[in-house]
């Protein structure tokens, strides 16, 4: 249903709106671990360079050579099977002294290798300027390890704040380069030349993607030394016992080894596909473009198809930045979805509040007259003004004062419709409240109706717990007409489950919603019983088996009701099983004993009990005077317990 509305470029206010709000968000880095998370998803599946290989002291090599570290004559002999290596980057610390003979060893190997770049390691750093340089602390390679080298560069790995690697600061000190770029300068014969404080490296793929090889194997000639012929050989430790490790995109959950994050960084680098991250302004650019895009479309479409093209809109974008990535831009993941997302909602939200003014109009116009439940199927559906009915089951509620005309003879009838108006207004709050159509007031009395037009789950158990509270609501006013010396008023009720036609009856010029059947009818005759039994609430054998779960409820009797044929079973409505008190249970079980035994024909032993039960109960009183005229006069043999009504 569409209202004229003043929606004059909504979609551009709640547009604008919404990109300003993400745009500031962006701007201030909310969701920005999240970003990096859902990055780190399009990592890997690229190859590694062929010309890039790993030595690792790994398990293997540990359990063969011995316990770490080792004599740094291993390195020396591994030194003479790498003489074909172009670059040799070891990615270990050799900071302390060993015994001099194994040091001049390795270093000896070192220098006649003639292309061997070693690590060192800052351990604190000085802020200048924003520009991480000045190490307060360093650990350099001892002094004739690292005259030996070529080159020597250090290893420091930066983490995010979510202790993931990423990245690489090429400008931590003004006095040495990186160890990748050392070995990028000497493998190309080129400075590499990209001062990032923030090098964003392309992780080709989880742990163990490099070729590895284990020192041990190398030694001991279990691998060719033309493996390593003109390519870059780093070495360093990848067993986990030796805590050099990083979590990186690709990890999935495993580390990678110091070592293999460094061939990263250093096939990046010899690529030259470095990410990068979109410029912020476009960012903000796209925001605000899907925003506007966005809430124009859902003002110009219907909800259904906006809330599709925003789904196939989102799901292109991410296929961009799929795309993107590859060539090594990072779009943002998070906020250009989140834009058309919260544009859209916003723009609902926004003609919600509008269509929602002017339904009010419409609810308070026609509220007055009809009952809220249909004013709100009418506002969803104009086409439910039409004559029409469906059949449906429902559960029918009939209400009525007790000998009201006498007590309307004793009041003024200003003061007759004050009280009835009151008497009215507290039993309808108590119907709608529990999810009852009021039907119609038919003078003093009330018929409602559950599960039309709408659907009511339990709507048997929502009628009885409505007659219930009727009473309690009932109590109330009692005591407030008491206190006014109005005359007392009491009630009966009647409800009954079955199908029903249900729907607006009448004239092409006047009609009602309302509900029409015998099981209307039957309520209607199920209440007028109340009085017959002196009891507040029958319920009919269809309402009883819905219900009997739920509530305490008393056989009453076997009737024939005027205007049937068939006989019913009704039942007393009595009290939640969960609040019924003992007395309660008792008069139930010691009635329907009574009744059984009349039911059977065993009067005699049935007066016994009805005579007791009829000190506290009216209804047992009616069973003592029939028991004592079929003691005299028995009924014939045919006799199958019911009882017929002569009036209604």
């Amino acid at each position: 249903m569409k209202f004229k509305m003043n929606k004059k470029l909504l979609f551009l206010k709640t547009g604008l709106a919404s990109a300003l709000i993400l745009s500031f968000l962006f701007l201030t880095g909310v969701f920005s671990n999240i970003q990096l998370k859902l990055v780190d998803n399009l990592y890997g599946g690229k190859q590694p360079l062929d010309s890039i290989v790993i030595i690792g002291i790994d398990d293997k090599s540990i359990q063969e050579i011995g316990r770490w570290p080792w004599n740094r004559e291993v390195f020396a002999e591994l030194m003479g099977h790498l003489h074909k290596a172009k670059v040799v980057g070891i990615d270990i610390g050799f900071f302390e002294s060993s015994d001099k003979e194994s040091d001049d060893l390795l270093a000896e190997s070192i220098k006649s290798s003639n292309n061997v770049v070693l690590a060192l390691e800052y351990t604190s750093f000085s802020d200048n300027q924003g520009k991480l340089s000045k190490a307060k602390e360093i650990l350099l390679p001892i002094d004739s390890i690292r005259e030996s080298a070529k080159s020597i560069g250090y290893i420091n790995v930066i983490t995010d704040g979510d202790g993931i690697a990423r990245a690489v600061n090429n400008v931590f000190s003004d006095e040495y380069s990186s160890f990748t770029a050392e070995i990028y300068k000497l493998y190309l014969n080129r400075d590499f030349n990209d001062n990032s404080a923030r090098y964003l490296v392309d992780f080709i793929g989880p742990p163990k993607t490099f070729t590895h090889y284990s020192i041990s194997d190398v030694i001991n000639s279990r691998v060719s030394d033309e493996q390593f012929s003109s390519k870059i050989v780093l070495i360093g430790a990848t067993a986990h016992d030796l805590h050099d490790e990083f979590m990186v995109p690709t990890s999935k959950g495993t580390e990678m080894a110091g070592v293999e994050a460094h061939a990263n960084v250093l096939q990046t680098m010899i690529n030259n596909n470095e990410l990068k991250q979109v410029h912020w302004l476009i960012t903000i650019l796209l925001i605000l473009f899907l925003s506007l895009l966005i809430s124009f479309i859902a003002e110009k479409t219907k909800h259904i198809i906006s809330a599709a093209l925003m789904v196939v809109l989102t799901i292109i974008y991410l296929f961009v930045c799929i795309i993107i990535f590859e060539k090594g831009t990072i779009l943002n993941i998070i906020y250009i979805p989140l834009s058309m997302f919260i544009s859209y909602i916003s723009y609902l939200g926004i003609s919600y509040s509008y269509e929602k003014k002017e339904k009010k109009k419409v609810t308070e116009a026609f509220g007055k007259y009809v009952s809220p439940v249909l004013v709100k199927e009418i506002m969803k559906d104009y086409s439910k003004l039409k004559l029409g009915g469906e059949k449906r089951d429902i559960t029918i509620l009939f209400s009525d004062i007790r000998d009201f005309t006498s007590i309307s003879e004793k009041m003024a009838p200003e003061e007759l419709v004050r009280l009835l108006n009151q008497y009215l207004s507290e039993m309808t709050d108590i119907i709608i409240k529990n999810k009852g159509l009021v039907d119609k007031y038919i003078g003093d009395a009330i018929m409602a109706f559950w599960n039309a037009p709408l659907d009511v789950k339990n709507h048997s158990e929502m009628a009885c717990l409505s007659a219930l509270n009727m009473f309690k609501g009932l109590k109330k006013l009692q005591k407030e007409w008491a206190s006014h010396n109005h005359p007392y008023i009491n009630i009966g009720i009647g409800i009954n489950t079955g199908p029903a036609v249900v729907g607006n009856m009448g004239s092409k010029e006047r009609f009602d919603y309302t509900a029409m059947g015998d099981t209307v009818n039957l309520a209607s005759r199920i209440e007028g019983l109340t009085k017959y039994y002196k009891v507040n609430i029958l319920i009919s054998q269809n309402t009883y088996n819905l219900v009997k779960s739920v509530f305490l409820c008393r056989k009453i009797d076997l009737v024939a009701v005027k205007g049937k044929k068939e006989p019913i079973v009704i039942y007393e409505l009595i009290s939640p099983i969960n609040e019924s008190t003992e007395i309660q249970k008792k008069l139930v079980q010691d009635y329907e004993k009574a009744f059984s035994l009349y039911f059977n024909k065993e009067f005699s032993k049935a007066l016994s009990l009805f005579n007791i039960l009829s000190k506290e109960d009216e209804s047992s009183k009616e069973f003592v005077l029939r028991c004592k005229e079929f003691e005299k006069n028995p009924p014939e043999t045919s006799w199958n317990g019911v009882w017929t009504m002569k009036s209604k």
